[in-house]
């Protein structure tokens, strides 16, 4: 995780405007004044870095998002029925799930599709998942998002949840810090940039969005961008 000031935000992010802005470089004092400028970038990054954390693949992503249920959130949410199948009733706001394991599994399956021809093979009690090779399947009760897991060893079996939340959105001032995966930071910084020159330049917003995506799924542009640690 990285965590950078404010202040440091802007300066990154007025640079990522200026490489695409050589051959317009009046354009910005003439549209807007320096303190406008700086309020539209601060007032974006709640929102871009939500964005970048719900759209990033999940090997982008790091600890300083994770969270793991707590021992009385598991017993709010989770049992065994008289079948061995786990019942895990999921967060409302639930992005990504990291690991699912109940204690006597030797790893974490992917979880699964209910419309997937795995899925299907659950309701066979002689071809469903046991605790030496688990299944995952997700699936919806009408009310709310369900992980069954087949199958535990007994009733006693114990359940590990690691997730990631949806991120609420934040607002920031100029007094604050940003947290952000180390693997984001770059697309952050161009997807802010993006979302600030939208009242502006609708042109160029769209080639630092482009930007933005592109590292959002392919890699880390600190070293091109010149952001030291």
């Amino acid at each position: 995780m990285t965590t950078r000031a404010v202040s440091d935000i802007v300066t990154h992010v007025r640079s990522a405007i200026d490489e695409l802005m050589v051959n317009d470089s009046n354009f910005l004092s003439q549209s807007t004044d320096e303190e406008n400028l700086t309020n539209v970038i601060i007032d974006k990054i709640g929102y871009a870095l939500q964005y970048v954390i719900e759209n990033a693949p999940v090997e982008k992503l790091d600890s300083s998002v994770f969270e793991t249920l707590t021992p009385a959130e598991i017993t709010d949410r989770f049992d065994i029925d008289a079948m061995l199948v786990g019942h895990l009733r999921l967060p409302s706001d639930l992005l990504h799930i990291i690991e699912a394991r109940l204690s006597s599994w030797s790893h974490f399956p992917i979880p699964l599709s209910d419309a997937s021809q795995e899925a299907l093979m659950q309701q066979d009690q002689y071809a469903r998942g046991s605790w030496d090779r688990p299944v995952n399947i997700l699936t919806y009760d009408g009310s709310e998002r369900v992980l069954l897991m087949y199958s535990a060893k007994d009733s006693t079996d114990t359940l590990r949840f690691t997730f990631i939340r949806k991120p609420a959105l934040t607002h920031y001032t100029s007094a604050d810090s940003v947290s952000v995966p180390d693997q984001l930071e770059a697309s952050l910084i161009y997807q802010i940039a993006g979302m600030a020159m939208t009242a502006f330049r609708e042109d160029v917003a769209n080639s630092l969005f482009a930007i933005a995506q592109r590292y959002l799924e392919r890699g880390d542009l600190k070293n091109e961008m010149n952001i030291q640690r």
